[in-house]
């Protein structure tokens, strides 16, 4: 019954072409082509809107989790849509999906170790009480050490550790702040080829804090792709004094000369390192992308293709709030952007003359997770990824100021400085389009435009920010601002037709393109 309620979701199909007048003279050009995109914009209105958010977001749903039976079914209501238009799959294997692995695992039984040998004599750390880890290893871990600073970004080449372990310093307690330089150091070990990575954590945390995350580690997880996650371990900082005193060198030393210029890389020579993170899988479950496309018109640049992209997961059931509702329906996050880039589809569908280039309709999954959907497109995606010349990514779009709609972005590529000239020309969606009203929440690196940017494909990303109801079973259609997400996804629509139909690709801001690749490498 779900699966047919999928497919009967209320819809509205694209206007046939009006027959031409006999009599009337024909419109220049330019104007005709201007009152076609106008009339196919019209198509996205608040009702067709308004009624997939009621599927989409509906209790039926059970809150859109990754991977669950009813995400599929959100998935195959998307794909019946554009079948239903003409659109053409962009998936795998001629089809409209791309499934990516997202299997459950656990730290096996015996744990983690890790040890060191130096001078004929073994070192054992204990887990739990010197260090935690994440990641995996099929075999065991061995290799020598190299301490690579705070900031390996600066100071590692491609290669330069291959079969080794890079030992890196991670200031700070457990939040953002510290979650990014974490993920810009691995990023960093992996690109230079070390075989995994000991960050080695500051005296603010204590054997307790220790205890938990060690503990959490043997907690059931899911982890994106086939093979284990990049070997991580976290060492206290008397642990890592140890771990450098074996080498004979001054710990505390190393780490005042690291932030300094010309810092480099320091083997910890006579070093060798023995761990393991032995995982065993408790099942393989798989988890939906879908991926349609409309050809481009012109037959150079339909080669060139113009991603939309907007989740369509949420967080599912979890703990009931004061009424006892348990259901997180995600009306805002992200049924609005969801059901934004059908309505925005049925418009391109409706047009009689095709922009250029080729639109593709990417609707991923796993954002609530990590931005893992786009995350997998990114690094296998199903078209190739130097053809596509600018990502636009709608995430949370129907709540808050009516009359306003943040840009997030703006300043990075040429896309802003188009986004703002589109907004003049049509006064008529009442929309301010504002410039990142939250600079310090780092939101341009924190949705799934982000993976395309780390790519170097340029990126913007449309979102009204969070409010009350953010990750709360309160997010629900009835607070919806259906309106509001009907004039974004319009706006949407003319700037995805405009980089679509424009011979020239988007461009960086040198200044952000230098932010972006900080971020990533």
């Amino acid at each position: 019954a779900l699966a047919l309620a999928a497919c009967a979701a209320p819809v509205s199909t694209p206007p046939a072409p009006a027959p031409a007048s006999a009599s009337a003279a024909p419109a220049p050009a330019s104007a005709s082509a201007g009152a076609t995109v106008r009339a196919a914009a019209e198509t996205i209105t608040p009702e067709d809107l308004r009624a997939r958010v009621e599927f989409i977001a509906s209790d039926q749903m059970r809150g859109r989790d990754t991977p669950s039976p009813e995400l599929e079914i959100v998935a195959g209501y998307l794909v019946n849509q554009y079948k239903l238009w003409g659109f053409q799959p962009a998936g795998e294997e001629g089809t409209f999906y791309q499934w990516y692995p997202f299997p459950l695992r656990r730290l096996s039984a015996g744990g983690a170790r890790l040890q060191l040998a130096a001078g004929g004599r073994t070192q054992s750390f204990a887990l739990g009480r010197d260090f935690y880890a994440h990641g995996g290893t099929r075999a065991p871990l061995s290799g020598g050490l190299v301490f690579v600073g705070s900031a390996p970004t600066g100071s590692l080449g491609e290669g330069t550790l291959r079969g080794r372990v890079a030992v890196a310093a991670l200031p700070g307690r457990f939040n953002r702040a510290f979650r990014t330089e974490r993920s810009r150091q691995r990023t960093a070990a992996m690109l230079a080829g070390a075989s995994g990575i000991i960050h080695v954590l500051d005296a603010s945390w204590t054997a307790d804090t220790i205890a938990k995350y060690a503990a959490s580690a043997g907690t059931p997880a899911r982890t994106l792709g086939g093979e284990p996650g990049f070997p991580q371990f976290y060492l206290t900082r008397d642990a890592g004094a140890r771990l450098f005193s074996a080498a004979g060198l001054d710990m505390e030393a190393l780490w005042a000369r690291m932030g300094q210029a010309g810092f480099q890389p320091v083997a910890l020579s006579g070093v060798d390192l023995s761990a393991g993170l032995p995982l065993e899988e408790l099942d393989r479950a798989v988890a939906p992308n879908v991926v349609a496309m409309i050809p481009g018109s012109d037959p150079v640049l339909r080669n060139e293709y113009v991603v939309i992209s907007a989740h369509m997961d949420h967080v599912g059931v979890g703990a009931p709030d004061a009424t006892g509702d348990s259901i997180y329906n995600g009306a805002d996050d992200d049924a609005s952007g969801t059901s934004g880039l059908l309505e925005v589809a049925q418009a391109f569908a409706a047009l009689g003359q095709r922009p250029k280039r080729t639109v593709v309709f990417l609707h991923v999954s796993g954002e609530e997770k990590g931005l893992l959907g786009s995350e997998w497109y990114a690094d296998h995606p199903t078209l190739p990824l130097e053809r596509i010349v600018a990502n636009i990514n709608v995430d949370m779009i129907g709540r808050n100021a009516n009359d306003s709609i943040v840009v997030i972005g703006k300043d990075y590529t040429s896309l802003g400085a188009l986004t703002d000239r589109l907004a003049a020309e049509h006064p008529e969606l009442g929309l301010t389009l504002a410039d990142d009203v939250w600079p310090e929440e780092r939101f341009f690196f924190r949705s799934d435009h982000f993976n395309f940017a780390r790519k170097e494909v340029p990126a913007i990303f449309f979102f009204n920010g969070t409010h009350e109801d953010y990750h709360r079973p309160s997010d629900e259609v009835e607070k919806l601002n259906a309106d509001k997400a009907a004039r974004v996804s319009r706006m949407v629509f003319y700037l995805a037709h405009a980089v679509a139909d424009d011979p020239r690709r988007p461009t960086w801001v040198p200044a952000g393109l230098s932010e972006v690749r900080a971020m990533s490498r």
